[in-house]
């Protein structure tokens, strides 16, 4: 018996070693899709075992393998099946609502227009926010001034940079989940505001590409207030040519790319990370200021000196005409900071 359950776990160990060593050597690309719904091989294999050895030593560790693995390869295909494929047995429900779900968007159960009755203030679901051909945009108004962005991406590959003369247009590529845009603005104020949701679902990951993708663009005339919001993927950022007054970050386990401009007098940045990594550029003309928070952080600290526990800062902080001030919290993260 004890023999037997060597041979389970250290089977288990050994093949989930190598898959990933090989994955992480670039050298194993594996179509799940394809793979996962033959998993009764591995039980027609047990029983061939079972008839061929009879009760030969080791054979009844090999057989206790190949059936968990079967099991195993049972339980996520058919999961995976039910959360990707929509199966007619197995059906979870990801949103609260009952809309039907499409590969490209999600359809909203009210397709009107809706707007409040105070003309200052309007809440805009035009055509140009509901995705067509996967695209959503928003005519920019010569009386917006400050704007607000935000982008709830779940997990997937988003990317912002470039000007557009519109306020605002995103490019959007998904297989199963969608994603949805609202856009308002107050005539009061001299202000938009923008969000740009992920549905929530599953994420598929083939050739090294992402399924949920996001490409966006704002208009560089309004001061903007930004959050972006990332659970897992990979963010690249470019708000070199835009007026960024303040930006949040929150994300869990993604590759951030963020690169600064020098537009603002101060443009306040507050990061909150969990496994990730980093990248923070920022223009040498520009002071900067860094306080950060968290353990287990591997820091590169380009241009900014230590000047106290978890406070850094550059030499032109206090004589600089722009600044950006950082608060950054994050555990078993990489940061990296990076003048150009």
């Amino acid at each position: 018996m004890k023999n037997s359950r060597g041979i389970v776990w250290g089977g288990l160990l050994v093949i989930l070693g190598v898959i990933w060593l090989l994955r992480s050597m670039n050298l194993l690309n594996i179509d799940w899709d394809l793979v996962l719904p033959y998993w009764p091989v591995l039980l027609i294999l047990a029983g061939a075992i079972l008839m061929a050895a009879g009760r030969e030593r080791g054979s009844g560790g090999i057989v206790a393998l190949l059936i968990t693995l079967a099991v195993f390869g049972g339980v996520v295909n058919k999961t995976h099946r039910a959360f990707d494929n929509h199966g007619n047995n197995w059906n979870f429900d990801w949103d609260d609502d009952d809309g039907d779900h499409e590969y490209g968007y999600h359809h909203d159960d009210d397709d009107n227009e809706e707007e409040n009755d105070n003309d200052d203030q309007q809440e805009h679901w035009k055509d140009g926010d509901r995705p067509v051909n996967n695209a959503y945009h928003y005519e920019m108004q010569d009386f917006i001034q400050k704007a607000n962005f935000n982008l709830e991406g779940g997990a997937g590959s988003f990317s912002l940079h470039g000007n557009t003369a519109k306020l605002f247009e995103a490019a959007t590529t998904s297989t199963v989940v969608g994603f949805r845009s609202n856009t308002s603005v107050n005539k009061l104020n001299n202000s938009a505001s923008v969000t740009l949701k992920m549905e929530e679902g599953n994420v598929k990951i083939k050739n090294g590409e992402m399924s949920n993708q996001a490409k966006i663009q704002l208009n560089e005339k309004p001061v903007w207030n930004i959050d972006l919001g990332i659970g897992a993927g990979k963010g690249d950022f470019d708000f070199s040519n835009y007026k960024v007054e303040k930006l949040k970050v929150s994300t869990g386990v993604a590759d951030m790319d963020i690169r600064l401009g020098d537009k603002m007098p101060v443009a306040n940045v507050d990061i909150e990370a969990g496994v990730a990594s980093v990248t923070l550029e920022i223009p040498e003309s520009v002071g900067c200021e860094m306080r950060m928070d968290g353990a287990l952080n591997a820091k590169n600290m380009e241009g900014l000196s230590k000047v106290g526990n978890g406070y850094y800062r550059t030499s032109n902080f206090d004589t600089a005409t722009k600044k950006v001030i950082v608060h950054y919290e994050g555990g078993l993260t990489s940061i990296n900071i990076k003048r150009y």
